[in-house]
């Protein structure tokens, strides 16, 4: 239904700043309602299906689990795709350190594809006496330059044969999305509007995209792991290991080997046993453990992506919303999305330098502690307390801006649904 409305960006109402609107728009004459809709929606379904790389579950695991598991991972990727990108990266860096190391121990055969499937509980250590756990690349190089394993007979294309990535899903992701990009320019250079909803799946694209990169070696929905046979017991390990090993473990018995690497990084207490974690030794490898960057180059990396993919909702400034409210709303917290990630996204980064010896927070869930005997209440609240307004204040914000790409639906202007023409933009003789 057609409907004339004054252009929200002015409150005089003039003839000459009516502009039509329309709520619902059914097909086939033009470019509808469900068009956008639909257009938007399976680009956000096929690059969660494809990118989503969740870690071998245990092997307890239900069906179920595994689908619950997978739908709160595909619910943080749609609220905070650059948090996926954050760990991927994560995990991308810890895979190339573990190559750096078996090459150097003259291990060539080990590759990426091997340190993925390690880092994510493919490989589980059984001795005689403990039950089988998972051993990270770490752990299973310090096991291997000890002389306690041999190597895990298993090569690359054998794990990637085990891997269940769809190339056909990844090629209908990488079309649809193309396909929504060059029409998204068109629409730009045609001077016809491109709706909140196209913006938000544009900018989950840009996230989405380094995602996909830094897990390209990581194997996919991998249901069985593979068992690393150990001749000797855990606790002949730990003894020789003598004062490194002398605490008790968290999550495994090598802890003492995995932990060093977090550099004071640990998960919140109450959260030890979320997503099924209550047996220790841990039956698998939690999918949010990723070694930390040893350098800030990666952490400098995701703090520009982030600022770019909140960056890109900021291009919504002038769409004429159905509102005076709503458009100023949506750039507040567009704003406030930016500002969050300039100012507060820098802390993670400053992080990283070895000199930081303060308390910060990740999504409440990870906790960077400051050395004991240098714990004051400067230390603890000088960087977290900052963390934690921001995070709160990104959370509202990108609440907002998910439930109005949906809500603007209601009214868009006309040209939202005016075909791009083409013949008028495509190159011909």
């Amino acid at each position: 239904m057609d409907q004339a409305v004054t252009n929200p960006s002015s409150l005089n109402k003039t003839i000459s700043e009516v502009e039509f609107r329309k709520g619902w728009v059914h097909q086939p004459n033009q470019r509808g309602t469900i068009d956008i809709i639909w257009s938007c929606l399976l680009v956000l379904f096929v690059c969660i299906w494809t990118v989503i790389n969740l870690n071998v579950p245990a092997r307890k695991d239900g069906y179920w689990t595994q689908v619950f598991r997978k739908v709160r991972w595909s619910t943080l990727a749609i609220c905070a795709p650059e948090i996926l990108s954050l760990f991927a990266s994560m995990q991308w860096n810890g895979s190339l350190q573990s190559v750096r190391e078996m090459h150097e121990m003259g291990d060539k055969d080990w590759s990426a594809v091997h340190a993925f499937f390690a880092n994510s509980g493919g490989f589980m250590l059984e001795s005689t006496d403990q039950p089988e756990f998972p051993v990270r690349a770490a752990s299973i190089h310090y096991l291997r330059v000890n002389g306690w394993i041999k190597p895990p007979k298993i090569t690359k294309e054998e794990i990637w044969d085990r891997s269940k990535a769809d190339k056909f899903a990844k090629g209908v992701a990488l079309t649809q999305t193309a396909w929504l990009l060059l029409q998204c320019l068109a629409r730009v250079v045609k001077g016809l509007a491109v709706s909140p909803l196209e913006i938000f799946t544009l900018a989950f694209v840009v996230c989405t995209a380094c995602t996909a990169y830094f897990w390209l070696n990581k194997p996919q929905n991998v249901q069985l792991p593979t068992t690393i046979h150990m001749d000797h017991a855990i606790a002949d390990v730990l003894l020789a290991a003598g004062d490194a090993a002398k605490d008790p473990y968290i999550d495994t018995p090598m802890d003492f080997v995995e932990r060093p690497l977090w550099e004071q990084w640990e998960r919140r207490p109450s959260l030890l046993a979320f997503g099924g974690l209550d047996h220790r030794p841990l039956p698998r490898e939690p999918d949010d453990y990723a070694q930390p960057p040893p350098k800030p180059t990666l952490a400098l990396c995701m703090w520009s992506l982030s600022m770019v993919h909140a960056g890109v909702h900021v291009l919504g400034w002038h769409f004429p919303f159905a509102t005076t409210f709503e458009r100023i709303l949506w750039r507040v917290c567009s704003l406030v999305m930016l500002g969050v990630m300039c100012l507060g996204g820098v802390i993670p980064v400053i992080s990283t330098r070895p000199n930081f010896d303060f308390r910060i927070n990740l999504l409440w869930i990870w906790i960077r502690q400051t050395q004991n005997h240098r714990s004051t209440i400067a230390r603890r609240w000088l960087f977290d307390l900052p963390v934690h307004i921001a995070a709160s204040l990104y959370i509202l914000a990108r609440m907002f801006i998910i439930f109005e790409v949906f809500y603007s639906l209601r009214s868009l202007p006309a040209s939202s649904y005016t075909c791009v023409d083409w013949t008028a933009i495509w190159p011909h003789v």
